[in-house]
């Protein structure tokens, strides 16, 4: 029974030394606000995460309650869905780097990634996934009318939207919860503001990097973006391989399909408004 309900950590794979998950500053100010952030609780510690009950076993009472255990509804579930977010994420890299060519933005330099059990590793990526599905709805308002990068962003928004789903039900919150707490009819767009401010906890430093904002064009939205990206595939880079086995998903090994090819048209970057290559068609 608790085999088929539960995908069992082994603690051998669990490491201590990593450095400690820091909380997020609360953007709104409102501190009586009734809901919790998904980020606020993703990044408490362990004894205030919800323990799993399993009806009709103490023993699966007792292990509903570490932090090394994940709902399941069927063997190996949770390891394929999450090996599968992983390659989502640097497949979304790829394409986003691809696309923008020469005026992609250096990947930032993380931290707090490593998580220290699979609980608190499944809530803290319902954090990121939410939050990405926030931004890029956020996004595409913002992008020129006729921007070649219209359906690429919303293509991706999709696929966020679909990993926040599968990982609100699997830590048992309602379906269409967002990253503020909020069950929904319809998807609240988050501001850049507010983005910078839930993913500020995990960025180090910028490398280099242009600033988050302001967002002056489609190149800046898309680069903003694409920071997104870098810190989800980071994450699942880092963790999936711990929790789940599998290589990780960038660079050039790890698990099956994580040769990283956009899979639609390549973007052409002279198209872009505002280009050089766009100002010079103009003129002829």
């Amino acid at each position: 029974m608790s085999d088929l309900f539960f995908d069992r950590q082994e603690e051998s794979v669990l490491h201590e030394g990593h450095p400690p998950v820091i909380g997020v500053p609360d953007g709104d100010g409102d501190g009586a606000h009734p809901r919790r952030a998904f980020l606020g609780r993703s990044l408490a510690v362990a004894a205030a995460v919800p323990a799993l009950v399993m009806a009709g076993s103490s023993t699966g009472q007792a292990q509903s309650q570490s932090q090394n255990f994940l709902p399941t509804l069927y063997r190996g579930w949770n390891a394929r869905n999450f090996q599968a977010i992983m390659r989502h994420e640097n497949a979304h890299v790829a394409a986003l780097v691809s696309s923008l060519g020469a005026a992609a933005r250096p990947k930032p330099n993380f931290r707090n990634l490593p998580q220290p059990n699979v609980r608190t590793f499944a809530t803290v990526s319902q954090t990121l996934e939410n939050t990405g599905v926030g931004a890029y709805l956020g996004a595409l308002p913002l992008l020129s009318p006729r921007s070649p990068f219209l359906s690429a962003t919303g293509s991706i928004a999709l696929i966020e939207a679909r990993h926040a789903g599968y990982l609100n039900v699997l830590l048992n919150s309602q379906i269409t919860m967002n990253v503020e707490g909020a069950e929904q009819n319809f998807e609240m767009p988050l501001t850049p503001e507010r983005v910078v401010q839930l993913i500020s906890p995990f960025i180090l430093d910028l490398n280099g990097g242009p600033p988050l904002l302001p967002l002056n064009n489609d190149i800046d939205i898309l680069n903003f973006a694409l920071v997104t990206e870098y810190l989800e595939a980071e994450f699942y880079n880092i963790n999936v391989p711990r929790f789940f086995g599998g290589g990780g998903g960038g660079g050039g090994g790890g698990s099956r399909g994580a040769v990283l090819q956009p899979q639609r048209p390549q973007i052409q970057r002279g198209n872009v408004p505002g280009s050089t290559a766009a100002r010079a068609r103009r003129r002829r």
